[in-house]
């Protein structure tokens, strides 16, 4: 008797609709290993945008004081924050009759006061505390040197630290508090490949403008449908909400910084649109300093 090898239709047809059914489960689970990967890289990558700004500028803010003009008159909107950033904060060494001062040096416990030090340079601002009845009293730096020196006062200290030539006599005795500041611009602004970022344009000294800003973060969504926008709010020491205009900026007492970016839809905490909302506040000193 003849016997021939192979399989019947009904065989055939079960074998197919197995099959069939694998294939749609792999496929299934293929799918949402891709979705949760783009979900990750999406949240991932929002993450990334947001710290720099998010943890950056707030950090900075808190050593503004806004009553003493730290921010730009005319100068802080929902789009831009010009602001005097500290570059030193330190006491003098010794006593200053001339046009120069020097700072205390790094090696000493007591500086840099509230740990803030970077490089001073000609075009800088320096504030000098002189007292209650006469406050902070302000000098443009003409040139920044680096000095090995020693302190009669306060402490003995010796040490590398900067000297600085002022454009007007100091007369100042050691110990004195002193700030050097510097203006910057945060700005939410739209690149060239027209998208939207959040940047800081530096003050240059020798153009006597601000330069072209340099992204710290981004992309970001601008302005969304409902009139959320990514940028700054403001805030006075009532907690009302502040518009500045060129007269009230000594007012503000709390600093908004808000973002939208994209995120995978679904995400957790993210509505169906996939817009990412996420912000920081800053509360300002209030010292009395310049």
């Amino acid at each position: 008797m003849l016997i021939r090898a192979g399989v019947t239709l009904v065989e055939l047809l079960v074998g197919l609709a197995l099959g069939g059914i694998l294939v749609a489960a792999a496929g299934s689970s293929m799918l949402r290993q891709q979705r949760g990967a783009r979900w990750v890289e999406g949240m991932t990558g929002a993450e990334l945008q947001l710290r720099p700004v998010l943890r950056a500028l707030p950090d900075e803010l808190t050593l503004l004081d806004a009553s003493a003009g730290d921010i730009g008159a005319g100068q802080a909107s929902d789009s831009t924050l010009q602001l005097r950033s500290v570059v030193a904060s330190s006491l003098t060494c010794d006593t200053a009759t001339a046009a120069a001062i020097t700072l205390l040096p790094e090696t000493s416990a007591v500086a840099p006061l509230g740990g803030e030090m970077r490089n001073p340079s000609a075009g800088d601002s320096v504030w000098l505390y002189g007292g209650d009845s006469l406050g902070w009293r302000g000098a443009t730096v003409v040139s920044s040197s680096r000095v090995t020196t020693g302190c009669v006062v306060p402490s003995l200290a010796s040490g590398p630290a900067y000297r600085l030539t002022l454009d007007a006599p100091a007369a100042v005795g050691g110990a004195t508090p002193v700030r050097v500041t510097r203006w910057e611009r945060w700005v939410v602004y739209r690149a060239s490949d027209g998208r939207w970022y959040v940047g800081v344009r530096d003050w240059s000294a020798t153009t006597a403008r601000f330069l072209a800003p340099q992204p710290v973060a981004g992309p970001f969504l601008r302005t969304l449908p409902t009139g959320e926008r990514t940028g700054f709010r403001y805030f006075d020491a009532s907690d009302a909400l502040l518009v500045p205009d060129g007269t009230n900026e000594r007012s503000i007492a709390r600093i908004r910084v808000t973002t939208l970016s994209t995120a995978a839809p679904g995400a957790p905490g993210t509505p169906l649109s996939g817009v990412r909302r996420d912000s920081a506040d800053a509360v300002l000193s209030r010292r009395g300093a310049p």
